[in-house]
Parts: structure tokens; C-alpha cells; sequence
């Protein structure tokens, strides 16, 4: 059925885990920003704060369970699968193999999977081998 299979976890990925604490990082700015216009337009300095300190707390609470959770990449004879986004073998017209960022992107145009994180180096050489192996055919 699938070639490959593998998982990882943002938490343990450093240019996910960098990509997804930016992510909340602008999240929680844009809200500061909007408390501040709100107390700046005369509202009730402690309903803002109220406000802002529940919205911070849920953003965080997302982005926890966001770092922790696995994800699955599925790889066959003819599509890359990152649900939701798929990829044609045929539409990667090569990759590149960045191994201290435990990441390999790949050269294609167009919507779908681009990047395939790893966790784990071996994953990544595993993914490495089979993609030079379907590429070449």
C-alpha cells in the first residue's frame, strides 16, 4: 500500500519548532497591538487586559498542542501525502537535503507538499534513498 511512512513532532524539529513560535509570536503582537488601540479609544483598561490575557493564554495552549502532535507524511509509487496536501512524483523536479535542519525540500511548482520534515536522521536518509530511487526511474 504506502513505500514509506514517517512522523514527526514540530517540537522536535528546529525549523518547524522556529516556524510555529513565530507563528504564536505574531499571533499574541496582533493582539497587543488591538488591546492597545482599545484602551487608546477610552475602554476599560481592565476588560482589555482581561481580554488579551484570555486570548494569550488559548494562543499558547494552541501552540503546545500544536509543538506536540504528530504528523504523518505517506509516500507511494506515485504521490507524497502530507494531509491535507498531496504531491505528483512527477511533478518534483529534484530535492535538497538539508540535514542539520532535519528537513528536505522539494524542487516543484505549484500547490502541495514542498517541504518533508523528519525528526530523526534516519528518516530522513531512509526518504532520502527512496526519493533518489523514484526520481531516477
Amino acid at each position: 500500500m504506502w513505500d514509506m511512512m514517517w512522523s514527526y513532532r514540530a517540537i522536535k524539529n528546529p525549523v518547524a519548532r522556529k516556524k510555529w513560535l513565530s507563528l504564536v509570536f505574531i499571533l499574541v503582537a496582533i493582539g497587543f497591538v488591538y488591546s492597545v488601540y482599545r484602551i487608546l479609544l477610552g475602554e476599560n483598561v481592565i476588560k482589555v487586559l482581561l481580554i488579551f490575557a484570555l486570548f494569550s493564554l488559548f494562543i499558547f495552549l494552541y501552540a503546545i498542542i500544536s509543538l506536540g502532535k504528530p504528523r504523518f507524511y505517506l509516500m507511494d509509487e506515485e504521490m507524497i501525502i502530507y494531509k491535507p496536501f498531496k504531491t505528483k512524483l512527477s511533478e518534483v523536479e529534484g530535492f535538497e537535503i538539508e540535514e542539520e535542519n532535519l528537513r528536505i525540500r522539494l524542487k516543484k511548482r505549484g500547490f502541495g507538499v514542498k517541504t518533508l520534515y523528519f525528526e530523526k536522521l534516519e528518516d530522513l536518509r531512509n526518504a532520502e534513498r527512496w526519493l533518489r530511487r523514484k526520481l531516477s526511474q
